[in-house]
């Protein structure tokens, strides 16, 4: 009897060990963590190399970068009729709502260099930003995974998707919901 209770103790202990490990093993990495954590976060980087941080997670888009203004997500290529059609409709609405309204332009599914963009930027006057690099393709993958474009999305001042365009949008039809949202 002497031996028999530490003999179970024993017992228990290495049991609780291997369950232990098990446990462990199963339990993820930090950096696991972080990225799970940060995986709705996107660094999105400007022609002119400014950083915009921003999160989208179920219809809803954060940004300190954005300043609480009505925005457009516009997923677009230098290569596509349509979004180009649509960039003078950005720079008047842009013009028109300078303290309520912002258009960030995602570059998707297009290999144009920077300078080639920069040149295309400056041939068509756009007066909003345009983003480059690898969190464009994440970011289009949030949204739905978007394949066709142009494809825009419009978030209240407090980032709540209200629209999504498929096509080139109606100036009429923007404009309309930008003077709603205003009030």
């Amino acid at each position: 009897m002497k031996y028999f209770i530490p003999l179970i103790a024993a017992i228990f202990l290495f049991t609780a060990c291997d369950d232990a490990q098990t446990v462990v093993k199963e339990t993820p990495s930090f950096s696991e963590l972080k990225d799970k954590k940060n995986e709705h976060i996107y660094n999105l980087v400007t022609t002119e190399g400014k950083k915009i941080t921003l999160e989208y997670a179920h219809d809803i888009l954060t940004s300190k970068d954005l300043n609480g203004k009505i925005v457009l997500i516009n997923f677009f290529a230098t290569w596509c009729p349509p979004c180009k059609k649509e960039i003078p409709v950005f720079n008047q609405l842009v013009k028109k709502y300078p303290d309520d309204f912002v258009v960030l332009s995602i570059l998707f599914q297009d290999t144009i260099n920077i300078s080639d963009l920069k040149k295309f930027m400056q041939d068509y006057e756009m007066t909003f930003d345009v983003t480059v690099g690898g969190d464009n393709a994440r970011l289009a993958k949030a949204f739905n995974n978007v394949q066709k474009i142009p494809e825009s999305y419009l978030f209240t001042n407090d980032g709540v998707l209200i629209e999504k365009f498929l096509g080139a949008v109606d100036e009429e039809a923007l404009d309309y919901l930008i003077e709603k949202l205003k009030k």
